[in-house]
């Protein structure tokens, strides 16, 4: 599925997408300089597609 039509994305995603490992990420989102991590499911965890753009795009306050 193309990641442009998605909700959410998973840390692989995110991680793929961004260039940036996941543990990276699970160190920036534990430090607030990254969009937070959202429950899906039980075992799921995601990311809001539209808050990784804004963080890419350099708006990182509006989380």
């Amino acid at each position: 599925m193309n990641l442009q039509n998605r909700h959410f994305l998973s840390i692989k995603e995110v991680s793929n997408l961004i260039g940036i490992s996941v543990s990276t990420i699970n160190r920036q989102v534990k430090e607030g300089t990254f969009p937070p991590k959202h429950k899906l499911s039980a075992q799921r965890i995601g990311f809001l597609k539209y808050q990784i753009d804004q963080w890419i795009e350099g708006e990182r306050s509006n989380w």
